[in-house]
Protein backbone atom coordinates (compact mmCIF):
# COMPACT_ATOMS: atom_id res chain seq x y z
CA UNK A 1 0.00 0.00 0.00
CA UNK A 2 1.36 3.34 -1.05
CA UNK A 3 2.23 5.69 1.75
CA UNK A 4 0.64 9.18 1.62
CA UNK A 5 2.94 12.04 0.80
CA UNK A 6 4.37 13.72 3.83
CA UNK A 7 4.97 17.45 3.78
CA UNK A 8 8.40 18.63 4.85
CA UNK A 9 8.57 20.03 8.37
CA UNK A 10 8.62 23.79 7.79
CA UNK A 11 9.67 24.52 11.35
CA UNK A 12 13.01 22.84 10.75
CA UNK A 13 13.51 25.07 7.70
CA UNK A 14 12.68 28.15 9.79
CA UNK A 15 15.14 27.22 12.53
CA UNK A 16 17.82 26.62 9.88
CA UNK A 17 17.29 30.06 8.39
CA UNK A 18 17.44 31.79 11.78
CA UNK A 19 20.70 30.03 12.64
CA UNK A 20 22.28 31.11 9.36
CA UNK A 21 21.08 34.67 9.71
CA UNK A 22 22.53 37.21 7.27
CA UNK A 23 21.16 40.08 5.12
CA UNK A 24 20.46 37.67 2.28
CA UNK A 25 18.82 35.12 4.57
CA UNK A 26 16.68 37.86 6.11
CA UNK A 27 15.19 38.31 2.70
CA UNK A 28 14.64 34.54 2.40
CA UNK A 29 13.17 34.54 5.90
CA UNK A 30 10.60 37.15 4.93
CA UNK A 31 9.70 35.16 1.80
CA UNK A 32 9.27 32.06 3.97
CA UNK A 33 7.05 33.91 6.46
CA UNK A 34 4.79 35.29 3.75
CA UNK A 35 4.55 31.86 2.16
CA UNK A 36 3.55 30.21 5.45
CA UNK A 37 0.94 32.89 6.05
CA UNK A 38 -0.59 32.17 2.65
CA UNK A 39 -0.65 28.41 3.34
CA UNK A 40 -2.49 28.88 6.65
CA UNK A 41 -4.96 31.33 5.08
CA UNK A 42 -5.59 28.93 2.18
CA UNK A 43 -6.20 26.01 4.58
CA UNK A 44 -9.00 28.00 6.21
CA UNK A 45 -10.42 28.98 2.85
CA UNK A 46 -10.48 25.39 1.54
CA UNK A 47 -11.41 23.75 4.80
CA UNK A 48 -8.49 21.28 4.73
CA UNK A 49 -4.71 21.29 5.02
CA UNK A 50 -2.34 20.33 2.25
CA UNK A 51 -2.60 16.60 1.32
CA UNK A 52 -5.35 16.18 3.91
CA UNK A 53 -8.33 14.01 2.96
CA UNK A 54 -11.29 15.49 4.69
CA UNK A 55 -15.00 15.56 4.12
CA UNK A 56 -16.62 18.95 3.73
CA UNK A 57 -13.70 20.60 1.93
CA UNK A 58 -14.91 23.04 -0.75
CA UNK A 59 -11.90 23.25 -3.09
CA UNK A 60 -8.50 21.79 -4.02
CA UNK A 61 -5.03 23.24 -4.51
CA UNK A 62 -3.68 23.49 -8.05
CA UNK A 63 -0.01 24.43 -7.83
CA UNK A 64 1.54 27.89 -7.62
CA UNK A 65 2.04 30.97 -9.73
CA UNK A 66 4.78 33.58 -9.48
CA UNK A 67 3.83 37.27 -9.34
CA UNK A 68 4.59 39.18 -12.53
CA UNK A 69 6.41 41.81 -10.53
CA UNK A 70 8.45 41.38 -7.35
CA UNK A 71 7.13 42.56 -4.02
CA UNK A 72 9.21 45.59 -3.04
CA UNK A 73 10.23 45.73 0.61
CA UNK A 74 12.90 47.35 2.73
CA UNK A 75 14.98 44.17 2.41
CA UNK A 76 14.78 44.15 -1.36
CA UNK A 77 12.62 42.52 -4.04
CA UNK A 78 10.74 39.37 -3.05
CA UNK A 79 9.46 36.90 -5.64
CA UNK A 80 6.35 35.47 -4.03
CA UNK A 81 4.71 32.19 -5.14
CA UNK A 82 0.95 32.44 -4.73
CA UNK A 83 -1.09 29.19 -4.40
CA UNK A 84 -3.73 28.48 -7.06
CA UNK A 85 -7.11 26.74 -6.78
CA UNK A 86 -8.87 24.38 -9.15
CA UNK A 87 -12.04 26.46 -8.95
CA UNK A 88 -12.11 30.21 -8.44
CA UNK A 89 -9.17 32.41 -7.49
CA UNK A 90 -7.20 33.29 -4.42
CA UNK A 91 -5.25 36.43 -3.54
CA UNK A 92 -3.54 36.63 -0.13
CA UNK A 93 -4.72 39.34 2.22
CA UNK A 94 -1.15 40.14 3.24
CA UNK A 95 -0.40 41.26 -0.32
CA UNK A 96 -3.53 43.40 -0.31
CA UNK A 97 -2.03 45.05 2.76
CA UNK A 98 1.16 45.66 0.81
CA UNK A 99 -0.92 47.10 -2.03
CA UNK A 100 -2.43 49.60 0.41
CA UNK A 101 1.06 50.52 1.55
CA UNK A 102 2.11 50.95 -2.08
CA UNK A 103 -0.85 53.21 -2.74
CA UNK A 104 -0.04 55.26 0.34
CA UNK A 105 3.57 55.47 -0.79
CA UNK A 106 2.49 56.60 -4.24
CA UNK A 107 0.29 59.27 -2.66
CA UNK A 108 3.20 60.57 -0.60
CA UNK A 109 5.44 60.59 -3.65
CA UNK A 110 2.85 62.44 -5.73
CA UNK A 111 2.25 65.05 -3.04
CA UNK A 112 5.99 65.63 -2.66
CA UNK A 113 6.42 65.69 -6.43
CA UNK A 114 3.74 68.34 -6.90
CA UNK A 115 4.94 70.30 -3.88
CA UNK A 116 8.20 70.89 -5.71
CA UNK A 117 10.41 68.24 -4.11
CA UNK A 118 12.82 67.03 -6.77
CA UNK A 119 13.04 63.34 -7.64
CA UNK A 120 16.68 63.26 -6.56
CA UNK A 121 15.72 64.47 -3.09
CA UNK A 122 13.03 61.79 -2.93
CA UNK A 123 15.65 59.20 -3.83
CA UNK A 124 17.79 60.37 -0.89
CA UNK A 125 14.80 60.05 1.45
CA UNK A 126 14.21 56.45 0.38
CA UNK A 127 17.90 55.78 0.94
CA UNK A 128 17.56 56.90 4.56
CA UNK A 129 14.52 54.71 5.26
CA UNK A 130 16.11 51.62 3.74
CA UNK A 131 14.36 51.63 0.37
CA UNK A 132 17.33 52.49 -1.79
CA UNK A 133 16.05 50.23 -4.57
CA UNK A 134 13.48 52.91 -5.48
CA UNK A 135 15.27 55.32 -7.79
CA UNK A 136 14.12 58.61 -9.32
CA UNK A 137 12.65 56.88 -12.36
CA UNK A 138 10.35 54.84 -10.11
CA UNK A 139 9.35 58.02 -8.27
CA UNK A 140 8.42 59.68 -11.56
CA UNK A 141 6.45 56.64 -12.72
CA UNK A 142 4.50 56.60 -9.46
CA UNK A 143 3.09 60.04 -10.34
CA UNK A 144 1.16 58.54 -13.25
CA UNK A 145 -1.66 57.77 -10.80
CA UNK A 146 -2.86 61.34 -11.25
CA UNK A 147 -3.29 61.11 -15.03
CA UNK A 148 -6.96 60.14 -14.96
CA UNK A 149 -7.86 63.01 -12.63
CA UNK A 150 -6.04 65.55 -14.80
CA UNK A 151 -7.70 64.22 -17.94
CA UNK A 152 -11.14 64.39 -16.34
CA UNK A 153 -10.51 67.97 -15.21
CA UNK A 154 -9.25 69.05 -18.64
CA UNK A 155 -12.31 67.63 -20.37
CA UNK A 156 -14.95 68.97 -17.97
CA UNK A 157 -17.86 71.02 -19.35
CA UNK A 158 -17.48 74.82 -19.20
CA UNK A 159 -20.05 77.56 -18.73
CA UNK A 160 -21.47 79.28 -21.79
CA UNK A 161 -20.44 82.79 -20.73
CA UNK A 162 -17.60 84.26 -18.69
CA UNK A 163 -16.99 87.87 -17.69
CA UNK A 164 -13.26 88.11 -18.38
CA UNK A 165 -10.77 85.62 -19.81
CA UNK A 166 -6.99 86.04 -19.55
CA UNK A 167 -4.72 84.19 -21.98
CA UNK A 168 -1.03 83.69 -21.32
CA UNK A 169 1.78 81.18 -21.74
CA UNK A 170 4.79 79.97 -19.77
CA UNK A 171 7.73 78.09 -21.21
CA UNK A 172 9.44 74.96 -19.96
CA UNK A 173 11.83 72.36 -21.33
CA UNK A 174 10.89 68.85 -22.38
CA UNK A 175 13.07 66.04 -23.68
CA UNK A 176 11.86 64.68 -27.02
CA UNK A 177 13.66 62.05 -29.06
CA UNK A 178 16.95 62.64 -27.25
CA UNK A 179 16.82 66.44 -27.63
CA UNK A 180 15.67 69.13 -25.19
CA UNK A 181 13.06 71.43 -26.72
CA UNK A 182 11.33 74.54 -25.41
CA UNK A 183 7.62 73.93 -24.88
CA UNK A 184 4.88 76.52 -24.36
CA UNK A 185 2.15 75.87 -21.79
CA UNK A 186 -0.88 77.86 -23.00
CA UNK A 187 -3.22 78.77 -20.12
CA UNK A 188 -6.73 80.27 -20.03
CA UNK A 189 -7.91 81.83 -16.76
CA UNK A 190 -11.42 83.26 -16.43
CA UNK A 191 -13.70 85.23 -14.14
CA UNK A 192 -17.09 83.56 -13.72
CA UNK A 193 -20.39 85.41 -13.46
CA UNK A 194 -20.54 84.65 -9.72
CA UNK A 195 -17.28 86.57 -9.18
CA UNK A 196 -14.96 83.57 -8.66
CA UNK A 197 -11.90 82.93 -10.78
CA UNK A 198 -11.36 79.63 -12.54
CA UNK A 199 -8.78 78.00 -14.81
CA UNK A 200 -10.50 76.83 -17.97
CA UNK A 201 -7.66 74.63 -19.20
CA UNK A 202 -4.19 74.44 -20.69
CA UNK A 203 -2.47 73.12 -23.78
CA UNK A 204 1.10 72.10 -24.57
CA UNK A 205 2.69 73.27 -27.81
CA UNK A 206 6.18 73.64 -29.18
CA UNK A 207 5.56 77.39 -29.55
CA UNK A 208 2.87 80.10 -29.38
CA UNK A 209 1.84 79.62 -32.99
CA UNK A 210 -1.51 80.27 -34.62
CA UNK A 211 -2.08 76.51 -34.91
CA UNK A 212 -1.48 75.80 -31.22
CA UNK A 213 -3.64 78.72 -30.06
CA UNK A 214 -6.40 77.71 -32.46
CA UNK A 215 -6.35 74.10 -31.22
CA UNK A 216 -6.51 75.31 -27.62
CA UNK A 217 -9.30 77.86 -28.16
CA UNK A 218 -11.27 75.42 -30.29
CA UNK A 219 -11.09 72.83 -27.49
CA UNK A 220 -12.54 75.41 -25.07
CA UNK A 221 -15.33 76.09 -27.53
CA UNK A 222 -16.11 72.38 -27.90
CA UNK A 223 -16.40 72.11 -24.11
CA UNK A 224 -19.15 74.73 -24.05
CA UNK A 225 -17.48 78.17 -24.00
CA UNK A 226 -19.34 80.66 -26.22
CA UNK A 227 -18.72 84.21 -25.08
CA UNK A 228 -16.63 86.46 -22.86
CA UNK A 229 -17.19 90.16 -22.20
CA UNK A 230 -13.46 90.79 -22.65
CA UNK A 231 -10.38 88.78 -23.61
CA UNK A 232 -7.04 89.98 -22.17
CA UNK A 233 -3.69 88.91 -23.60
CA UNK A 234 -0.45 90.20 -25.06
CA UNK A 235 -0.17 91.21 -28.71
CA UNK A 236 0.79 87.89 -30.25
CA UNK A 237 -0.03 87.61 -33.93
CA UNK A 238 -0.93 83.92 -33.78
CA UNK A 239 -3.09 84.40 -30.68
CA UNK A 240 -4.98 87.38 -32.13
CA UNK A 241 -5.67 85.55 -35.38
CA UNK A 242 -6.86 82.40 -33.59
CA UNK A 243 -9.08 84.45 -31.26
CA UNK A 244 -10.72 86.27 -34.17
CA UNK A 245 -11.36 82.99 -35.95
CA UNK A 246 -12.70 81.00 -32.97
CA UNK A 247 -14.58 83.83 -31.19
CA UNK A 248 -15.27 86.52 -33.81
CA UNK A 249 -16.67 89.91 -32.82
CA UNK A 250 -15.67 89.74 -29.15
CA UNK A 251 -13.73 92.52 -27.39
CA UNK A 252 -9.99 92.14 -26.83
CA UNK A 253 -7.69 94.11 -24.55
CA UNK A 254 -3.97 94.21 -25.22
CA UNK A 255 -1.82 93.89 -22.09
CA UNK A 256 -0.48 97.35 -21.22
CA UNK A 257 2.66 95.91 -19.63
CA UNK A 258 3.64 94.22 -22.87
CA UNK A 259 2.61 97.35 -24.79
CA UNK A 260 5.03 99.47 -22.71
CA UNK A 261 7.86 97.05 -23.39
CA UNK A 262 7.10 97.07 -27.10
CA UNK A 263 6.97 100.88 -27.12
CA UNK A 264 10.37 101.17 -25.44
CA UNK A 265 11.74 98.84 -28.09
CA UNK A 266 10.87 101.44 -30.75
CA UNK A 267 13.45 103.94 -29.45
CA UNK A 268 17.03 103.85 -28.30
CA UNK A 269 17.78 103.11 -24.68
CA UNK A 270 19.13 106.62 -24.15
CA UNK A 271 15.64 108.01 -24.83
CA UNK A 272 13.90 105.91 -22.18
CA UNK A 273 14.34 108.70 -19.61
CA UNK A 274 11.68 110.92 -21.24
CA UNK A 275 9.48 108.14 -22.63
CA UNK A 276 9.02 105.98 -19.52
CA UNK A 277 7.26 108.68 -17.38
CA UNK A 278 4.87 109.45 -20.23
CA UNK A 279 3.98 105.79 -20.70
CA UNK A 280 3.41 105.38 -16.98
CA UNK A 281 1.08 108.37 -16.97
CA UNK A 282 -1.04 106.64 -19.60
CA UNK A 283 -1.04 103.29 -17.79
CA UNK A 284 -1.75 104.77 -14.36
CA UNK A 285 -4.63 107.05 -15.43
CA UNK A 286 -7.44 106.73 -12.90
CA UNK A 287 -10.20 108.03 -15.21
CA UNK A 288 -10.94 107.87 -18.90
CA UNK A 289 -10.46 111.65 -19.14
CA UNK A 290 -7.01 111.43 -17.56
CA UNK A 291 -6.13 108.60 -19.92
CA UNK A 292 -7.03 110.74 -22.95
CA UNK A 293 -5.16 113.73 -21.54
CA UNK A 294 -2.00 111.67 -20.94
CA UNK A 295 -2.38 110.07 -24.37
CA UNK A 296 -2.46 113.47 -26.14
CA UNK A 297 0.55 114.53 -24.11
CA UNK A 298 2.45 111.42 -25.23
CA UNK A 299 1.64 112.03 -28.91
CA UNK A 300 2.68 115.67 -28.78
CA UNK A 301 6.01 114.97 -27.04
CA UNK A 302 6.75 112.14 -29.48
CA UNK A 303 6.24 114.55 -32.39
CA UNK A 304 8.29 117.26 -30.67
CA UNK A 305 11.15 114.76 -30.42
CA UNK A 306 10.86 113.98 -34.12
CA UNK A 307 9.64 110.42 -33.49
CA UNK A 308 7.08 110.39 -36.29
CA UNK A 309 7.18 106.61 -36.78
CA UNK A 310 6.70 106.12 -33.05
CA UNK A 311 3.72 108.49 -33.08
CA UNK A 312 2.19 106.67 -36.02
CA UNK A 313 2.69 103.32 -34.31
CA UNK A 314 1.06 104.61 -31.12
CA UNK A 315 -1.99 105.85 -33.01
CA UNK A 316 -2.35 102.48 -34.72
CA UNK A 317 -2.42 100.69 -31.35
CA UNK A 318 -4.77 103.05 -29.52
CA UNK A 319 -7.89 100.93 -30.01
CA UNK A 320 -6.13 97.79 -28.77
CA UNK A 321 -4.94 99.29 -25.48
CA UNK A 322 -8.01 101.42 -24.62
CA UNK A 323 -10.73 98.74 -24.73
CA UNK A 324 -10.72 98.42 -20.94
CA UNK A 325 -12.03 102.01 -20.63
CA UNK A 326 -15.49 100.69 -21.57
CA UNK A 327 -15.66 98.73 -18.31
CA UNK A 328 -16.12 99.85 -14.67
CA UNK A 329 -13.06 101.71 -13.30
CA UNK A 330 -12.91 99.40 -10.28
CA UNK A 331 -12.10 96.55 -12.70
CA UNK A 332 -9.32 98.37 -14.57
CA UNK A 333 -6.45 97.16 -12.41
CA UNK A 334 -7.49 93.56 -13.15
CA UNK A 335 -8.23 93.77 -16.87
CA UNK A 336 -5.75 96.20 -18.43
CA UNK A 337 -2.90 93.72 -18.21
CA UNK A 338 -2.15 90.06 -17.50
CA UNK A 339 -0.37 90.78 -14.20
CA UNK A 340 -3.16 88.94 -12.35
CA UNK A 341 -1.61 85.72 -13.70
CA UNK A 342 1.89 86.46 -12.43
CA UNK A 343 1.34 84.67 -9.10
CA UNK A 344 0.15 81.58 -10.91
CA UNK A 345 3.01 81.71 -13.41
CA UNK A 346 5.57 82.10 -10.62
CA UNK A 347 4.19 79.00 -8.90
CA UNK A 348 4.43 77.01 -12.12
CA UNK A 349 8.03 78.15 -12.62
CA UNK A 350 8.92 77.29 -9.02
CA UNK A 351 7.70 73.72 -9.43
CA UNK A 352 9.27 73.46 -12.88
CA UNK A 353 12.70 74.51 -11.57
CA UNK A 354 12.78 71.41 -9.38
CA UNK A 355 12.30 69.22 -12.43
CA UNK A 356 14.56 71.30 -14.71
CA UNK A 357 13.91 69.14 -17.75
CA UNK A 358 10.80 66.98 -18.07
CA UNK A 359 11.63 63.46 -19.31
CA UNK A 360 8.66 63.53 -21.72
CA UNK A 361 5.56 65.50 -22.62
CA UNK A 362 3.30 63.30 -20.48
CA UNK A 363 5.20 64.15 -17.30
CA UNK A 364 4.95 67.88 -18.13
CA UNK A 365 1.23 67.54 -18.78
CA UNK A 366 0.80 65.65 -15.49
CA UNK A 367 2.59 68.17 -13.28
CA UNK A 368 1.19 71.32 -14.89
CA UNK A 369 -2.28 69.80 -14.96
CA UNK A 370 -2.29 68.89 -11.28
CA UNK A 371 -1.03 72.33 -10.20
CA UNK A 372 -3.60 74.14 -12.33
CA UNK A 373 -6.36 71.81 -11.16
CA UNK A 374 -5.59 72.51 -7.51
CA UNK A 375 -5.57 76.27 -8.13
CA UNK A 376 -8.87 75.95 -9.98
CA UNK A 377 -10.46 74.13 -7.04
CA UNK A 378 -9.12 76.70 -4.55
CA UNK A 379 -10.34 79.67 -6.59
CA UNK A 380 -13.83 78.35 -7.27
CA UNK A 381 -14.41 77.49 -3.60
CA UNK A 382 -12.49 80.43 -2.09
CA UNK A 383 -13.15 84.13 -1.74
CA UNK A 384 -14.87 86.16 -4.44
CA UNK A 385 -12.44 87.94 -6.74
CA UNK A 386 -14.88 90.61 -8.00
CA UNK A 387 -18.36 91.17 -6.58
CA UNK A 388 -21.26 91.02 -9.08
CA UNK A 389 -19.01 91.82 -12.06
CA UNK A 390 -21.60 91.38 -14.80
CA UNK A 391 -24.20 93.56 -13.06
CA UNK A 392 -21.62 96.33 -12.56
CA UNK A 393 -20.61 96.20 -16.22
CA UNK A 394 -24.21 96.56 -17.37
CA UNK A 395 -24.89 99.38 -14.90
CA UNK A 396 -21.74 101.22 -16.00
CA UNK A 397 -22.64 100.96 -19.67
CA UNK A 398 -26.21 102.12 -19.06
CA UNK A 399 -24.95 105.09 -17.06
CA UNK A 400 -22.43 105.92 -19.76
CA UNK A 401 -25.03 105.71 -22.53
CA UNK A 402 -27.44 107.89 -20.57
CA UNK A 403 -24.86 110.67 -20.44
CA UNK A 404 -24.43 110.72 -16.67
CA UNK A 405 -20.75 109.92 -17.08
CA UNK A 406 -18.34 112.42 -18.62
CA UNK A 407 -15.40 110.31 -19.72
CA UNK A 408 -13.86 112.92 -21.99
CA UNK A 409 -13.32 112.65 -25.72
CA UNK A 410 -10.03 112.03 -27.43
CA UNK A 411 -9.66 114.72 -30.09
CA UNK A 412 -7.07 114.63 -32.89
CA UNK A 413 -4.02 116.58 -31.83
CA UNK A 414 -0.74 117.31 -33.58
CA UNK A 415 2.42 119.14 -32.69
CA UNK A 416 1.73 121.79 -35.32
CA UNK A 417 -1.69 122.58 -33.90
CA UNK A 418 -0.15 122.80 -30.43
CA UNK A 419 2.58 125.15 -31.64
CA UNK A 420 5.39 122.72 -30.70
CA UNK A 421 5.55 124.39 -27.27
CA UNK A 422 5.89 122.57 -23.99
CA UNK A 423 2.80 120.73 -22.73
CA UNK A 424 2.75 122.76 -19.51
CA UNK A 425 2.70 126.08 -21.38
CA UNK A 426 0.34 125.44 -24.28
CA UNK A 427 -3.30 126.50 -24.07
CA UNK A 428 -5.64 123.91 -22.64
CA UNK A 429 -9.39 123.79 -22.90
CA UNK A 430 -11.47 124.27 -19.76
CA UNK A 431 -11.78 120.54 -19.16
CA UNK A 432 -7.99 120.07 -19.37
CA UNK A 433 -7.33 123.02 -17.05
CA UNK A 434 -9.49 121.42 -14.37
CA UNK A 435 -7.44 118.25 -14.63
CA UNK A 436 -4.02 119.79 -15.13
CA UNK A 437 -3.09 119.74 -11.45
CA UNK A 438 -4.26 116.12 -11.12
CA UNK A 439 -2.28 115.17 -14.21
CA UNK A 440 0.87 116.86 -12.89
CA UNK A 441 0.47 114.92 -9.63
CA UNK A 442 0.34 111.64 -11.56
CA UNK A 443 3.24 112.74 -13.75
CA UNK A 444 5.42 113.55 -10.74
CA UNK A 445 4.33 110.34 -9.06
CA UNK A 446 5.44 108.33 -12.06
CA UNK A 447 8.82 110.09 -12.08
CA UNK A 448 9.31 109.14 -8.44
CA UNK A 449 8.44 105.52 -9.30
CA UNK A 450 5.37 105.62 -7.02
CA UNK A 451 2.85 104.24 -9.44
CA UNK A 452 0.06 101.79 -8.97
CA UNK A 453 1.01 99.22 -11.58
CA UNK A 454 4.39 97.66 -10.92
CA UNK A 455 6.06 97.06 -14.25
CA UNK A 456 9.35 95.18 -14.58
CA UNK A 457 11.10 96.68 -17.56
Amino acid sequence: MAQPKRKKDNYEELVKLIRQISPVNLQRLLEFAIGEFMEVELDEKIGAKSYERREGRNNYRNGYRVRKEPLKTGLGDLWIKIPKLRAGSYYPSILEHYNRIDRALVTVICEAYYAGVSTRKMEDIFHQIGMANIDRNVVSRCAQEIDEQVKKWKERTLDDNYVYIWLDAVYTRVREEGAVVSTAVLIATALREDGHRDILGFHLGNKESFYNWKVFLQSLKERGLQHSELWISDDHEGLNKALMECFPGQLHQRCLVHWMRNTLGKVQKSEHSWLIPLLKSVVNASTEEMFNFAWRHLLIVAEQKGKYKLREWLEENYEEISTYLNFPPEHWMKIKCTNVLERLNEELRRRERCIRIFPNENSCNRLMGDILQKYSEEWTSGRIYLTNPLEKIRAYREEKESGNLDPGVLEPCSASSAGLQNITDRELNEKEIDNKSEFNKQYNRSQNLKYKVKVKL
